[in-house]
């Protein structure tokens, strides 16, 4: 072997034993005995001994662990601890894979930079994450408890909660900043997308928890599941929280201006939450003070102090409503009054037709009950008699064509004006 070749071997070795004395990437518990196997094909070195340069399909390894290094080229400048990779970067170790064009990697703060159509995969739990860079920091007792990696430059991660990835769905990830902790946490910001088969998540930025299987969106946050557009349900306001159960979500909650769609009612509150199994909408709540509980669907618009609903298998099947409950009608847009029905409480049921067309069954008011409505003659006509009524319980009655009839108990009283008949002149 020539001269040069000899102090090349003699850099190799002493810059890779430096490198891998760094356990944030060799995890070895004992230093790194740096052995090289593949010869350089050049080598250079200035102020004597502090910084030297290789290049040639440079490579690595440290003797009784299972770390290599691999690259184009490398420079090591001892004197500012610090270990560059540039061109086809390959670091192998028992915690990560990563791949890159460059890296840098720092032994004072036990920081690896990588740059350039970066790939890094934790083996641990089996997350990767592909971008332009990425900051990997390593867990040592002296400086972190535990490993971080920062990613910029809008990285793409899937987000695992275990090695053993068969039969896991991970979380898509993608925002302009993402940060991981460990293998249990994850942040991200700057237009954040996060996406599974059982839902789609946006919000200005994200907190995701592997462990608890919680979930956290702030800032125009948004979750849509449960289907289609035209069958799923679609949750937003300045906050939305999720939990997950065996990798499904079972819990979603908007705070704040919250706002909530499905194909048979929207709903707007302070906070509204839906409870979720197999990936469908079976109950949800409403509440709040600072701005009107409202539900509206294709027949009625609902307001309350708060609202429970039941939808088994994302169909509206029944609506409570309490304090200050109203229910106002939307058939009759050109009546200047619509009718109503109001009480403490309210229960809306809905039924569907053997044609599975869905539509309002009975609306029951409870304690000072109130009701005003229209009725239409049977021999027709476009003037309809009006009703007003009070008691402790008023109960609607509807089928498909409208309002059927009206059952008013316990202490009643009301109005009933009746259209005037015009006799017919001879």
């Amino acid at each position: 072997m020539s001269r040069a070749r000899l102090w090349a071997v003699a850099f190799l070795l002493s810059a890779a034993t430096a490198l891998s004395s760094a356990p944030a990437l060799a995890q070895g518990s004992t230093p790194c005995e740096a052995l090289l196997d593949h010869a350089l094909q050049g080598y250079r070195t200035s102020i004597p001994r502090l910084r030297q340069y290789a290049w040639g399909d440079v490579r690595a390894l440290c003797a009784g662990q299972a770390t290599t290094m691999h690259s184009d080229s490398v420079a090591w400048y001892q004197d500012i601890a610090r270990f560059d990779m540039v061109g086809n970067v390959r670091f192998r170790d028992t915690t990560v894979m990563l791949d890159a064009d460059s890296a840098s990697y720092f032994l004072d703060d036990e920081r690896l930079e990588a740059y350039g159509r970066v790939r890094l995969v934790n083996l641990s739990n089996g997350t990767i994450l592909t971008g332009p860079n990425l900051t990997y920091w390593r867990a040592v007792s002296s400086l972190r408890s535990t490993t971080e990696l920062l990613a910029t430059g809008r990285p793409t991660v899937q987000y695992y909660g275990t090695a053993d990835t068969a039969g896991v769905e991970p979380y898509l990830i993608i925002g302009d900043v993402v940060r991981l902790r460990g293998t249990e946490d994850a942040w991200a910001s700057g237009d954040v997308q996060i996406d599974r088969s059982d839902f789609h998540a946006e919000a200005d930025s994200a907190i995701l928890g592997l462990v608890s299987n919680r979930g956290h969106l702030i800032g125009h946050a948004r979750v849509d599941g449960g289907g289609a557009d035209s069958s799923g349900y679609h949750l937003r306001g300045r906050e939305v929280a999720f939990t997950s159960l065996d990798d499904r979500l079972n819990w979603v909650q908007a705070r704040d201006s919250a706002h909530a769609e499905s194909s048979d009612f929207t709903i707007t509150a302070d906070t509204v939450e839906f409870i979720i199994v197999d990936d469908m909408v079976q109950r949800g709540f409403a509440w709040g003070s600072s701005i009107e509980t409202r539900a509206v669907s294709s027949t009625n618009t609902i307001t309350a102090d708060s609202l429970a609903i039941d939808s088994p298998n994302q169909k509206l099947k029944e609506l409570r409503a309490f304090g200050s409950a109203r229910a106002v009608s939307v058939q009759d847009s050109l009546d200047e009054d619509p009718d109503w029905i109001a009480g403490d409480s309210l229960i809306a049921n809905f039924s569907e037709t053997e044609w599975e067309q869905h539509y309002l069954d009975t609306l029951t008011a409870f304690g000072n009950a109130a009701a005003f409505y229209r009725v239409y003659s049977v021999a027709g006509g476009d003037v309809p008699d009006i009703n007003y009524s009070r008691g402790d319980m008023i109960r609607a009655v509807f089928t498909v064509l409208g309002l059927s009839k009206v059952d008013v108990r316990g202490n009643t009283d009301g109005v009933h004006l009746q259209r005037r008949r015009m006799r017919q002149r001879p």
